[in-house]
This record gives C-alpha cells, structure tokens and sequence, in this order.
C-alpha cells in the first residue's frame, strides 16, 4: 500500500511536504514491521536504538531539504493571485468536517501563512534541520529534549552476553565479510526470511524509482496520472460548439473562449468521491501555469441531471476553493442543453435508484485557442492521494501548454 498505493507515500511529487503527512502514515508500519522481523540478538545492544534514531535524524534532515527546495511553492504565503502551496491546503482542511474551533484554528494558520509564508516555512525549514541534526549527533544530552520512541535503546546501557562480546572481538574484516567466498557462502544458506527481506528491499526501490524521477524531471510528473488512466493520443478536429450560463448566471459560448487554451471537462456538484478531487487537480493546474494561466480557460460542465442550479453549482465551487481560481468556469443549464453538450463529448450521466450518486464517467478534454479538440484523457484520480492529485495537475497544464504552442 505505501509503495504503489500512496506512491512512496508521494513525498518526491511536486507541492508535497512532511507538513501534509507525506509520506504517509503507512510508513510507520513499514519500519515496525522491518523491525519487529529483526532476530532476537540485535535488541541486546544500543546499536539497534543508535541506528534508529540516525534514520530518523537522515529522514528529518531530508525533509527539511524538501521543505526548502526552491519551486515546491512553500516560501510564498499567495502566489500569483492565489493561497501558496501550504495555505491552500489550510484552506481545503478547513473545509472538512470537524468541530467549529478546529476548523477556525486551520483557518487562522492558513491566513497567517498567506500573510507571513516566508517566516512560516523558515521556521518549519529550521525546525526539521535542528530536529534531524540533533538525532545525528547521538548525543544523550542533546537527544533528550526530543527524545523520541525508537531512542530509548540508544540511551540505555545494555551489557552484552560474554559470548556475543568474544564473537565480536575476533570478528573478521570487512574484506573477509564481503568478499566472494563470504557472499557465496551466505546466498547458498539464504533462508526464506532473507529472501523476502531482499524482495522487499526490491519493491521499495521499484515503486520510490518513479516518484525520484519524477521529483528530477517535471516531464516525468505525469507517470502517475498516466498510469491510471493511460496516455492519450494526439487529436485534432473541430470541439463541438455549446451556449451555458456560467456560475455567476453569465452566457458563455465555445467561441467567447476563442483565443485561449480550454482545460474541459465534467463535474457532478454534489458528488463526494472523484468530482472534488477532479476539481483540485483543475485548480493545481491553474496553479502550476503561472503567468500562462491567463491564456487559458479552465471549464467544468454540470454532469447532474437534476441537482444543475446557480446556487449549487456555486455551492460546490465555495467547498473546492475553486471560486479563488481566475478563469475557473463552471458552466450549467437546462436539461435539454446540457444533454446536448454531454452527447457532443461523450460525456455520461445516469441516474441510480434509491437516491444513490449519478454515475458518469470521467474525460477532459484539451482544446486550443483556435477551438480544436487536441487531447482526450480519462480523468480517474485513482486512489485520490496527493501525489496522484499532483500528477494529473502537472498532465493537465503540460497539455494547455501544447495547446497553446499548437495554435
């Protein structure tokens, strides 16, 4: 689950920090179960307890160059316009379910960060580093004041058994160790544990190789994305035309957008899985374009037969942050129109019995400034995680931005 499902936890994805969870919870079972298949002999010795809390002192050391990484958006507080990376997930928390004085508490941070973004991070930048260095030191007294659980061994004197004492005295070199005959000795008497140990190893580096590429290279975000919902090959004909009335009650046509890139796609105002999570990965995009956000008009259509008014439409926008998001139009209508444009680009919305959601399929679709269809994709955020958020965002704006050169 931490390796494909939260994608190594989605600390390498752009816009992630150790301040939002990442990377995730799930590698505290990773390292109590690496720990707990530790044979007996090595909780005898601080080595182990010295060990830990190195680790931990190299990770936090990490993340504090993460967090001050130039570009993952965490030294402003707004940026073009908008909440920065940390205030907008603020934002977003706030707007979860959870007693009033919680939800005023986040609130509160995520307008002092938009006010004081720079000191904000410096102190979380500092914070990790002298956490982590202090951890590296393996000083007891320094420890101390932030003695964490994994130190206790490392602080505590524990004598070893006479035997593992001599053993350890009259242990060979490191040569000797690792040399050839060494390793074919121990891989022909490599039991099943050490086997699987090796495997586990294997998978780790498997699913962190893609998240460290795609940290490297931005071209490489959208592996995630495309993993879920495959790559799209390049179109090119006419987008079908379409006359909707925006959020604010203002008509708007295909050709009134003439002129820019358009991100489209469908979105179901009152849907509580995929559709805010759509939502976001739009209004990452946005983000992400920057200066070229202006040329580009990013357009969600109603895909609810019945719940399509102004004021839920609206309502879904306020919940979403997406009414803070400049050229974010979501566009409804009569039934009869509406139906129209679903037909047009394929889009679906059917009706479930017993009151359940509508089910309708996901699809964007990538149309230039002279009003030509250039990419279709699936929209599926897949297990919804931030990195995967992340990732379509980035798949999303590389594709405005070719749109916008193919004009």
């Amino acid at each position: 689950m931490w390796v494909f499902g939260e994608s190594f936890g989605g600390i390498f994805a752009p816009g992630l920090t150790w301040l939002f969870g990442a990377p995730g919870a799930a590698l505290v079972y990773v390292a109590a179960g690496a720990l707990i298949a530790l044979p007996e002999h090595a909780w005898r010795t601080p080595r182990l307890g010295r060990q830990i809390l190195a680790g931990l002192g190299l990770f936090l050391a990490g993340m504090a160059v993460l967090q001050a990484w130039p570009g993952r958006g965490f030294w402003q507080g707004i940026s073009h316009g908008q909440p920065g990376t940390l205030a907008a997930m603020g934002r977003s928390m706030a707007q979860v379910p959870q007693p009033g004085f919680l939800s005023s508490w986040v609130n509160a941070f995520a307008a002092f960060d938009e006010a004081h973004g720079f000191a904000v991070n410096l102190f979380a930048v500092a914070a990790l580093a002298v956490t982590g260095a202090v951890f590296l030191t393996g000083r007891p007294r320094l420890i101390r004041p932030v003695l964490a659980a994994g130190g206790y061994l490392a602080l505590t004197r524990v004598p070893a058994p006479a035997g593992e004492q001599a053993a350890s005295a009259a242990g060979s070199g490191w040569r000797e160790l690792a040399g050839p005959a060494a390793l074919r000795q121990r891989a022909a008497s490599a039991g099943i544990r050490s086997v699987a140990a090796a495997g586990a190893v294997g998978v780790i580096i498997l699913g962190a190789a893609p998240m460290a590429v795609a940290q490297a290279s931005p071209n490489a975000d959208p592996i995630l994305a495309e993993s879920i919902t495959g790559s799209s090959a390049p179109l090119n004909y006419p987008a079908a035309g379409f006359s909707l009335t925006d959020q604010y009650g203002r008509a708007v046509t295909l050709a009134s957008l003439r002129g820019k890139a358009v991100l489209l796609t469908g979105l179901d105002p009152v849907c509580t899985s995929d559709c805010p999570l759509i939502g976001q990965e739009f209004r990452q995009a946005g983000q992400l374009l920057g200066a070229q956000a202006r040329q580009v008009a990013l357009v969600a259509i109603v895909l609810n037969p019945n719940y399509r008014s102004l004021s839920v439409v609206r309502a879904f926008d306020l919940q979403e942050g997406l009414n803070r998001v400049p050229d974010w139009l979501y566009l409804t209508g009569s039934l009869a129109e509406l139906q129209r444009v679903w037909q047009a680009y394929g889009l679906t919305a059917q009706d479930l019995p017993a009151g359940a959601m509508v089910l309708h399929n996901e699809q964007a679709y990538v149309i230039d400034p002279a009003g030509r269809v250039r990419e279709e994709f699936g929209t599926d955020p897949g297990p919804g995680t931030a990195a995967t958020q992340s990732s379509f965002a980035v798949m999303l704006a590389d594709a405005a931005r070719q749109a916008l050169g193919s004009s």
